[in-house]
């Protein structure tokens, strides 16, 4: 299975606003091919020549890249479908002049040299020959919101596009494609006619009201061209999804979309809670704090007493040593006296005892 690169439309895609506007085109184109030999240049996955060749006699599909060759030719080959490796600017069929229809869709935006793709065209097409292309919009494609592509290499506004094919032919019908919602009515039973009536509506800043075709603004531009002389058919075409696959697909983006809504208020309302849990706890610690600070205060008051305290008695005790050394230089000095006196006592009694 092809990998998706943003480069090719791939059918098995969930996107079925995609899947519409590639579809449309060949199934549209389709109503043109019956009978006849067509070519379909830049041919992708196979789905377009698949399509067209239910009606038409036989459909070569080109593509450059060969592993989609590969696939296309595996999945869609049949007795009146082949597909081929090339560049759409040099085109491996050396038939001239040999394909009644010549399909190429959103793939001349991808080629810088757009004259040599309608070159290889005009050397494959019958003289009376139809070609039938398509390209985005370049204003109204990036203005619907589309990211630049990385794959388009020179996008066209109307007035390039109508020069480019004018070039090569004179008959030159021009559509727009779009999606837009819309309502059906559709006869049921016996019809009588083939008349279509299309009504184009807008809302207002409250209501909706109908308005003028030229309000439309096509996404992209779809030319039908050729050379004959004959005047080109150019009927509208309405592609209609009995499926209502995009409605489903928006309703399920819409319901993943409030499934996230309710995980986040969800998560929203955990986190309140953790905050004021935290904050609880942060309130508590902060009271705790308050009271160790308290304490740590009290005790460094009464360290502070404490300090005082010992300085004075360090004063006390410094006074007392201070004392003690006088009062034992004292005791010394009396110590001295007594000796002296004991001496001199001494001295006396030897002194009367000789004296007798």
């Amino acid at each position: 299975m092809l990998e998706w690169t943003g480069e090719r439309f791939l059918p098995w895609l969930r996107e079925a606003t995609i899947a519409y506007e590639h579809l449309h085109r060949y199934a549209y184109a389709a109503t043109f091919v019956k009978g006849k030999r067509v070519l379909d240049l830049a041919s992708g996955e196979g789905y377009g020549s698949r399509i067209l060749a239910n009606s038409a006699s036989s459909v070569v599909g080109v593509d450059i890249d060969e592993n989609t060759v590969r696939h296309a030719a595996e999945k869609y080959a049949g007795q009146n479908v082949q597909f081929i490796a090339g560049s759409v600017t040099e085109v491996p069929i050396n038939e001239d002049h040999s394909f009644d229809v010549v399909v190429c869709f959103e793939a001349i935006e991808h080629i810088e040299d757009q004259e040599k793709l309608l070159g290889e065209v005009a050397r494959l097409l019958k003289p009376e020959g139809v070609f039938i292309v398509s390209t985005p919009n370049k204003a109204e494609y990036h203005h619907e919101g589309e990211e630049d592509n990385p794959f388009h290499v020179k996008e066209l506004d109307f007035d390039e596009f109508r020069q480019l094919l004018a070039c090569h032919f004179k008959n030159l019908r021009f559509l727009g494609q779009r999606i837009l919602p819309s309502s059906s009515i559709w006869p049921i039973g016996v019809t009588y006619g083939a008349g279509f009536e299309e009504f184009v509506m807008e809302r207002g800043e409250t209501e909706f009201r109908f308005v003028g075709n030229e309000k439309r603004l096509p996404v992209y531009f779809i030319a039908v061209a050729s050379n004959s002389s004959e005047p080109l058919p150019q009927p509208g075409s309405v592609l209609l999804d009995y499926s209502n696959s995009l409605l489903k697909e928006k309703n399920e983006e819409i319901q993943a979309t409030r499934k996230e809504i309710q995980w986040r208020e969800q998560q929203i309302e955990d986190r309140k809670q953790q905050i004021e849990s935290l904050e609880s706890a942060l309130q508590w610690r902060e009271g705790r704090i308050k009271d160790l600070d308290g304490k740590i205060s009290a005790l460094e008051e009464a360290l502070k007493w404490r300090e005082q305290h010992l300085t004075e008695r360090e004063a006390e005790l410094t006074s007392l040593r201070e004392t003690l050394e006088w009062l034992e230089g004292q005791g010394q000095e009396l110590t001295q006296g007594l000796d002296w006196t004991r001496n001199h006592i001494s001295d006396l009694e030897k002194t009367v005892a000789s004296q007798e």
